[in-house]
């Protein structure tokens, strides 16, 4: 077994650029291929290396791996990227290109058999926008079973063709320079180095191209798609037809008071704009034939001075025989709920936030239904609510436009509730980060108290009738910021 001390072997030279030949182990034992490392140092330092001492196909792999390394790697990584005006990882992916190619002329073996965990870096580009890094480590397994494995894994069909195409044009440069990295590194004479850096400048470039090529290529597809749902939704509203229609500019919905007067008759649906990746939001406001006054907010406060005596015992009692009172005015308040199908609330449920919200307005939502069927239902608005609530799909879809349409009928410093487990979807039911992050950033910036379940809700909007301001519960984004 080869000594943790003593990695590289006897016969190995002292490369250019070093001053030495001595390895110290960095104290990783990696299980998989990315996780070998070499640093090359042209100091008196050791050069350090990350690799498993263990038997087996996988760890001679693996160990293999690192030797090839060792041998053909830069000494200086940091000053050949700073002089081709480069990053490190397109540096590092060039180091391990040539590493991987050479490993299969040397050893007749493909170094990724059983030595490679493609599943964190598939979850990484199977997302509409890759980051550069990821594109840059995909590129590192071209020519190796690993790249047909990856290409399998990812299911966006424009990061996968992207992709394809990447392993295209970069494969010719990683089946020439990596045998001329090889027949000049370690070479003595000044012409023989400049060869070998010129090789290694060359593969480097081409990634960087590459790279920049697919992140400009992914933009474009992002773009098209943008303007393709734009008019899928402007293609919606008018099949709908303008008779029924009271289209607002996303100025009207972002805190102005929602608009009055209309005949409800006449204008039941509304189409409201908000920021892309939601579905197309379509608010229907429900006859609203039941009183839903209740007393939010209401309540006698003792008063010293007044025209009629309420409290008569505080004559006793009370220091300041505050025998009169005063009636408080109703704080009102907006509720928007979450009727997605992870909420699983029944018509016992609904009708238990809706006793306790009286006097407020509430809102319903859930997306799934067909083209230019409603998502958001009014079912609650001053002092009136509907006798009977609509069919929920299950979907979310328009967490955001709902939040937003809640804002909108806010008066005042109304309170804002929002019931939900705060999985947010957004078009076709897709789960998405960023706009779960949106609406809890919108709810910390607007104050909105977020609650999961409807018990928790009724205490809630029971606090707001009795005149408390209950201190609002913060949530943590997907970045570990509390809002």
């Amino acid at each position: 077994m080869t000594s943790p001390q003593r990695f590289a072997p006897e016969a190995l030279s002292v490369r250019k650029g070093a001053k030495h030949n001595t390895f110290e182990s960095s104290g990783a034992l990696p299980t998989s291929l990315d996780g070998v490392v070499v640093t090359l140092t042209p100091t008196t330092q050791a050069h350090e290396y990350s690799a498993p001492m263990e038997e087996g196909d996988a760890m001679r792999r693996l160990r293999r791996y690192g030797l090839m390394l060792s041998r053909y790697g830069l000494v200086n990584k940091r000053k050949f990227a700073h002089r081709t005006n480069t990053s490190i990882e397109a540096v590092s992916t060039a180091e391990r290109i040539v590493a991987s190619t050479l490993y299969t002329k040397v050893f007749g073996d493909d170094p990724t058999i059983g030595t490679v965990n493609l599943t964190p870096l598939a979850e990484l580009l199977d997302r509409p926008d890759p980051s550069p890094s990821a594109m840059a480590a995909a590129l590192s397994y071209v020519g190796t079973q690993a790249q047909y494995q990856l290409l399998e894994m990812i299911k966006t069909p424009h990061v996968r063709e992207i992709l394809e195409s990447n392993y295209r044009d970069l494969g010719f440069y990683a089946e020439r320079e990596p045998y001329k990295v090889q027949y000049y590194i370690n070479k003595e004479g000044k012409n023989a180095t400049r060869s070998a850096n010129n090789a290694y400048e060359r593969l480097v470039m081409c990634i960087k191209r590459e790279v920049e090529w697919g992140q400009h290529r992914v933009a474009d597809h992002l773009n098209r798609m943008a303007e393709e749902e734009a008019s899928k939704r402007k293609q919606a509203r008018e099949a709908m037809g303008k008779g029924n229609l009271d289209r607002r500019s996303e100025q009207d919905i972002n805190g102005r008071r929602f608009p009055h007067g209309a005949d409800p008759k006449r204008v039941m649906r509304q189409i409201v704009p908000a920021i892309d990746g939601w579905a197309t939001p379509i608010l229907e406001k429900l006859p609203l034939t039941i009183p839903h006054t209740g007393r939010k907010g209401r309540k006698l406060v003792p008063m010293s001075y007044g025209k009629s005596i309420k409290f008569i015992a505080r004559e006793d009692t009370d220091p300041e025989q505050r025998v009169f009172a005063r009636k408080t005015r109703a704080i009102g308040g907006v509720v928007v709920v979450d009727c997605s199908g992870s909420m699983s609330l029944d018509d016992n449920d609904l009708r238990m936030i809706m006793d306790a919200a009286c006097g407020a307005t509430v809102i319903c939502y859930s997306g799934g239904g067909g083209v230019g069927e409603p998502n958001i239902w009014l079912v609650a608005s001053r002092g009136r609510r509907t006798s009977t609530l609509p069919h929920f799909p299950g979907n979310n879809s328009v967490d955001g436009p709902a939040l937003e349409v809640g804002m909108s009928m806010r008066r005042h410093n109304e309170p804002v509730v929002w019931i939900t487990d705060t999985h947010v979807t957004g078009a076709g039911d897709i789960c998405s980060t960023t706009l779960r992050d949106w609406c809890l950033m919108y709810a910390g910036r607007h104050n909105i108290h977020i609650v999961r379940r409807p018990e928790e809700a009724a205490t809630l909007l029971r606090s707001f009738q009795n005149g408390s301001r209950p201190k609002r519960k913060k949530f943590e984004t997907s970045k570990g910021v509390q809002v």
